[in-house]
């Protein structure tokens, strides 16, 4: 069977096209602001990949804020995390807090976590690493508080224009 074994990512390809995006978002303490892109699932930007920290936003594919990065602040400062980047997603079986936990790294490091809802979905026995791109950088006082990322454990992502 070894000869046989695939990467979870490969055979399935889902095109996703982008486009510039800025928002502004009121919290308890201010405003985050966030800058990256917006993803689409036609060329013509006519339909979007909504952000969704509940569940996948299609079979297999998510686009959700990263937990934990509060615990990460340092990290998620780093050129890893802008808008535009390719990261990578990997499951932690050993977790003793989440069943099913997917962590999300830039660089080798670890930023945080798919959230546990959409990551129980996601997970398949055997799964070992996912790709993703940062879609959309949240800062507060130019400084990054989160990020959000389109990924996927089971399709590769061909992203249009290519950043």
């Amino acid at each position: 069977m070894a000869g046989d074994e695939r990467r979870a990512n490969e055979g399935v390809v889902l095109a996703v096209w982008l486009a510039e995006d800025r928002r502004t978002v009121e919290v308890a303490d201010g405003e985050l602001v966030g800058l990256g892109f917006a993803p689409y699932l036609d060329e013509a930007r006519t339909i979007p990949l909504v952000e969704d920290g509940r569940s996948p936003v299609l079979p297999g594919v998510f686009c959700t804020r990263v937990d934990g990065v509060p615990f990460h602040d340092d990290v998620v400062q780093l050129p890893h995390f802008s808008a535009g980047r390719r990261v990578e997603i990997r499951a932690e079986p050993a977790n003793a807090h989440d069943r099913h936990p997917l962590a999300v790294y830039g660089g080798g490091l670890r930023v945080g976590y798919v959230p546990a809802p959409v990551a129980s979905s996601l997970a398949p026995p055997g799964t070992r690493v996912g790709r993703g791109i940062v879609v959309m950088e949240w800062s507060s006082n130019g400084v990054r508080q989160g990020i959000t990322v389109l990924g996927s454990m089971q399709v590769t992502l061909r992203i249009s224009p290519e950043v």
